[in-house]
C-alpha cells in the first residue's frame, strides 16, 4: 500500500518518507512486486504508468488476521474456523450503491448482546452501539466496524483507499 499511495516503488523521502522508509527496508516485497506481471498502457505520453498487483493471498491472511483480532477484541468471539468470504478492493472503484452498503454495513440491524466483559458490552453500555457502526483508530489511517446481527462480519478501510470485508456466516 506504499508503494500504490507513493506512486512508485522507489518513493521521495521526502514527500513519502514513511513509504520510503518501510520500502527501503523490505527490498524481497520490492523485488517480488516488480517481478510481477504488468500488462499496463500507457495513458499519457511520456508518463511511466503505475499499477502494482497484489499477491491475493499474501493480502487475504492480513486481512483475516486483522478481522479475528477486531472480533475478538470487540465481541469476545475467538473465530478459529474459516471465514466464509474475504473481500478487498480500493474504495475509489467501488460504485455508489457498494460504498454505500459497505460504509452502512448491508444488514443495518438492530444492535444485539454482546460477550459479556466484552469491549463491545462496554461500548454499548456506554450507549455506543455499533452494528453498523465504525470505529476510528486513526482518522485518515484506519478504522473498523464489527457488526454480529446476521453472522459476523468485519469491515475495515486503510488508508482511506483499502476497504476490505471478512464474514463468518452463521
Amino acid at each position: 500500500m506504499h508503494a500504490v499511495l507513493a506512486g512508485s516503488l522507489y518513493p521521495d523521502p521526502d514527500t513519502h518518507p514513511e513509504a520510503a522508509n518501510v520500502l527501503r527496508s523490505n527490498r524481497d516485497i520490492v523485488r517480488s512486486l516488480k517481478a510481477r506481471p504488468d500488462g499496463q498502457m500507457f495513458l499519457f505520453d511520456g508518463l511511466q504508468p503505475f499499477t502494482l498487483y497484489p499477491d491475493p493471498d499474501r493480502v487475504s491472511k492480513v486481512v483475516v488476521k486483522n478481522a479475528r483480532g477486531h472480533a475478538y477484541h470487540e465481541i469476545g468471539e475467538p473465530l478459529l474456523e474459516e471465514p466464509s468470504s474475504i473481500s478487498f478492493q480500493p474504495l475509489q472503484s467501488m460504485s455508489d450503491d457498494e460504498r454505500a452498503t459497505f460504509e452502512n454495513g448491508g444488514g443495518g440491524g438492530l444492535d444485539l448482546w454482546p460477550e459479556v466483559g466484552s469491549r463491545m458490552m462496554v461500548r454499548i453500555l456506554e450507549g455506543v452501539g455499533m452494528a453498523g457502526g465504525w470505529v476510528e483508530v486513526e482518522r485518515g489511517h484506519y478504522r473498523y466496524a464489527v457488526d454480529w446481527s446476521a453472522g459476523i462480519s468485519v469491515r475495515t478501510v486503510i488508508w482511506d483507499y483499502l476497504a476490505t470485508e471478512t464474514r463468518w456466516d452463521p
